[in-house]
């Protein structure tokens, strides 16, 4: 296809609904060589069970402070090697028992690096072994991955750590996601696979997903089926010669079902059947095992209570922020004292993007009718927000107070933030 041609596409999609702001949005984003978003390494569908089981068959075999030689060669090159990797074939053959699957190869190059970026395993230190010229890398246990085969009557807790996992994996994004939708009009309903795939799935943080995806929600039936055509008929990697500029469809849309699979396994998100479209859609969970309190209404409200409150309006370019965020939250409980209105404060996009990139470490509030403080629990790291310029907040006094005194009891309560003197 020449590359008249397919701009031709573009130029379609445009022309389904003039100046829509969706359109202009994904036209612009097929353009970009980074079009498929959000990207997860291995691409695993994991399980909760099948991440417990190979822990549980690490500890069984070497212990909680034990570790293993894990080959750093194809099963080929090491296979029938005597002694070094007792201990790694132990822990195959348990992990193969439980799951009913399992490879050398599947459990040293996919498993294990992606349980060592959620927490789970720690590979970082190497030994020498008496066939290999070079150290071999080793696993261990680490803390968190010890506190999740702990938490066996906890569900709740034993969900949260492997979520937190998760959202390792994908770059810290899930709960800012689970955050941006709760707080929006959209909290109640389901995502379809096709809205996850061509917005939320953005890498970008500067992207407003929750007013882009509103003009696609604003296009007619018809509007979106022939939308979705065009993109496919443009994204068709038969058409593109050459493989940097590639544009391939049906793989981004296999991703995101992947991406789905493992948003699926969190206390954050379910995925429930989509009649309509015939596939599966993603919406917040408010299941017994989920995070979210009620789904009914509820999960609108902190919003609307924050702008009644404080007497502020909305305005464009700024966000609403949860001072202590989701992510911390350990059981149903905790979220629901963080999802509240007292909790949250107005902030111009840029300012709620400095805290994202700190890692949300900034909790502790010390806030005044003029300025917002943000620090983390060593005062290492503080961010400065100025009312009415890079905050929208009360200036009432009192008000302010009430909300200074709640993350007080927020920091106490969770963190047990400050500690009590020792005696």
């Amino acid at each position: 296809m020449s590359a008249q041609s397919q701009e031709r596409f573009l130029d379609e999609i445009l022309s389904v609904e003039e100046g829509n702001a969706f359109l202009q949005y994904i036209v612009s984003r097929l353009r970009g060589s980074d079009y498929r978003g959000w990207h997860v390494s291995q691409h695993n569908r994991y399980a909760l069970a099948e991440i417990e089981i190979i822990v549980q068959a690490i500890h069984d075999v070497v212990g909680a402070d034990g570790d293993f030689a894990i080959p750093p060669r194809d099963a080929k090159d090491y296979a029938g090697l005597p002694g070094e990797f007792a201990d790694f074939a132990n822990i195959l053959g348990l992990s193969r028992r439980g799951m009913g699957k399992g490879t050398i190869n599947s459990l040293k190059k996919n498993f294990f690096p992606d349980m060592d970026r959620m927490g789970f395993l720690d590979r970082s230190k190497k030994r020498s072994l008496r066939q290999f010229p070079r150290p071999v890398p080793h696993g261990k246990l680490t803390e968190t991955a010890l506190a999740f085969l702990s938490a066996k009557g906890d569900l709740m807790k034993k969900y949260k750590i492997f979520t937190d996992g998760i959202d390792r994996l994908f770059g810290n994004k899930i709960s800012r996601l689970a955050e941006t939708i709760s707080l929006s009009d959209y909290a109640t309903e389901a995502i379809s696979i096709y809205e996850f795939m061509f917005i939320l799935s953005d890498k970008s943080e500067d992207l407003d997903k929750i007013e882009i995806l509103g003009a696609y929600r604003s296009l007619g039936k018809y509007q979106k089926k022939n939308v979705i055509k065009l993109i496919k008929r443009y994204a068709d990697p038969d058409q593109f010669g050459d493989k940097a500029s590639k544009r391939d469809f049906h793989n981004w849309k296999n991703q995101i079902q992947q991406m789905m699979g493992l948003l699926k396994a969190t206390v954050y998100f379910d995925v429930v059947p989509n009649r309509a479209m015939r596939m599966n859609a993603l919406r917040l969970d408010a299941s017994d095992s989920g995070f979210f309190v009620q789904r009914p209404s509820r999960s609108a409200t902190p919003k609307r209570e924050y702008f009644s409150f404080h007497g502020v309006e909305k305005k464009e370019r700024f966000e609403l922020h949860h001072i202590v965020p989701f992510a911390l939250a350990r059981n149903k409980k905790e979220a629901k004292v963080i999802d509240d209105h007292m909790n949250l404060i107005y902030l111009q996009k840029a300012k709620h993007k400095q805290i994202s990139e700190n890692r949300n470490d900034n909790v502790v509030l010390d806030i005044d009718p003029n300025n917002a403080k943000f620090s983390d629990f060593d005062s290492n790291s503080t961010i400065t927000a100025t009312n009415k310029k890079d905050a929208l907040y009360s200036d009432d006094a009192g008000k302010v107070k009430q909300v200074q005194r709640y993350n007080a009891g927020l920091l106490k309560s969770i963190f047990d933030y400050p500690k009590e003197p020792q005696k």
